[in-house]
Formats: structure tokens, sequence, C-alpha cells
């Protein structure tokens, strides 16, 4: 089980990836110079035997495991599924604020906190 992320070497301009050990020993077996498609199915096809690639949501991640551990089962890591929740949680909550917040601060009440529909 190979643990996949990336990691500012610059920020906004350049990033490493990290693999991870998420089974074993629980520690970095490697640092790639790159975040790529290229770094990451080249070095899983020098190291076969990968059987599941946790990952972000990163497209080039996605493929480079397709390219070189194509049987490989490609999962999520704890903190990309919690970070995907809450975006999905609080995007419609943001649309929805026009009506249950004042601009002047918190909702007094509650019928301050019902759509005007349901009022």
């Amino acid at each position: 089980m190979l643990g996949v992320d990336d990691f500012a070497l610059r920020k906004g301009h350049r990033y490493g990836t990290v693999l991870v050990d998420i089974e074993g020993r629980r520690r970095p077996v490697e640092v790639l110079p790159e975040r790529s498609a290229d770094a990451l199915a080249d070095w899983l096809t020098e190291h076969p035997g990968v059987e599941v690639v946790c990952r972000d949501r990163a497209r080039c991640y996605a493929d480079g495991a397709d390219r070189g551990a194509g049987t490989a089962t490609q999962v999520a890591d704890r903190f990309h599924l919690w970070t995907n929740l809450g975006e999905a949680e609080f995007r419609p909550r943001a649309r929805s604020r026009r009506w249950c917040c004042p601009r002047d601060g918190w909702p007094s009440g509650p019928s301050s906190v019902m759509p005007p529909s349901m009022r």
C-alpha cells in the first residue's frame, strides 16, 4: 500500500511528490523531484507489486498510477475524504447564507433562520 502526495519545493511554482509505505513502516520510501504522471508511473514500473495507491484528487497521480500499476486499486486518503465532505457540506450552505444570516451579524432567533417560504 503506497501513499502518494505532493509537497511544495517552492510554493506556487514547484512541487515534488512523496511516496509513503502505509502498511509497513509508515515512513517515506521515496521523494520524487516533480509532481507528474510520468514520474509516478516510472517509479511504480520500477517497483512492481503495489496493490493499493492512496492519493489525493490530482489527475496526474491517477494517470501515473494507471500507467505504472494498472491493476492497483486507487483510494482517497482520509484527509482528502474529509476535505471533500466538508466542501460538499459547505457549498450549499454558503449559497443559502443570504436568507439565513442578516448582513449585520448572526440570526437573532429561530424564525430568522427559516427561509422566507417557510415563515
